[in-house]
């Protein structure tokens, strides 16, 4: 398992907005993040959950885990998914993740959506699966714009041959250009419905 909780737990959690002592979220920064702008859905995705805008805590938790290697602010990444998909409930019967660029989980040590997915699927009770891959190292989806996006993403991901109904876990949904080519492909290969949950959305 990539993400023990207990040992986590053990490690004196301090907030990763403010620092103080107690949780790896406060419940001060956690009342203080609120929805994001956007709600549109994002094309060839179902369902989509993305409970937090990219700012303030969430913004230092997304970046914590990913730029820091900090593993357990997946754990409050994760919750706040569950949360949310509890609270209105998901058709999937299996979790998958946005695969990272290689060169950036080897920095890392492991590839941060797959942590986020895997936590909740612990949450949810829902297995995890890896069903998709890169095809090739890409640029950098930061600096693109949404068209560039698009583009950069085409044939990026190839799937496994996949269950009907898909949860799809990545950090951060931003045109959505890299959630609706992950659904793409999965619907290629077998799924009919397809869900995508990200903590956050810019």
């Amino acid at each position: 398992m990539l993400l023990d909780r207990t040992v986590s737990l053990a490690a004196r959690p301090r907030c990763f907005g403010c620092r103080a002592p107690g949780d790896w979220l406060c419940s001060s920064c956690d009342a203080g993040l609120g929805p994001p702008l956007r709600t549109d859905l994002v094309p060839r995705v179902d369902r989509l959950w993305t409970p937090w805008a990219y700012e303030g805590a969430a913004r230092d938790l997304v970046l914590a885990l990913k730029l820091r290697a900090r593993r357990p602010a997946a754990i409050p990444l994760a919750d706040t998914l569950a949360r949310a998909i509890q609270a209105t409930g998901s058709a999937a019967t299996v979790i998958t993740w946005v695969p990272g660029r290689r060169p950036d989980s080897r920095a890392r040590g492991f590839d941060h959506a797959e942590l986020i997915a895997r936590s909740l699927g612990e949450c949810l009770g829902l297995p995890v699966h890896s069903l998709l891959a890169r095809t090739g190292d890409r640029p950098d989806q930061t600096t693109l714009s949404g068209s560039d996006r698009r583009s950069n993403l085409k044939s990026a991901f190839v799937a496994l041959q996949t269950p009907q109904k898909v949860l799809l876990v990545d950090d951060l949904v931003t045109t959505g250009a890299t959630a609706g080519a992950c659904a793409g492909s999965l619907r290629d290969r077998g799924a009919t419905y397809v869900e995508v949950a990200a903590p956050c959305r810019a």
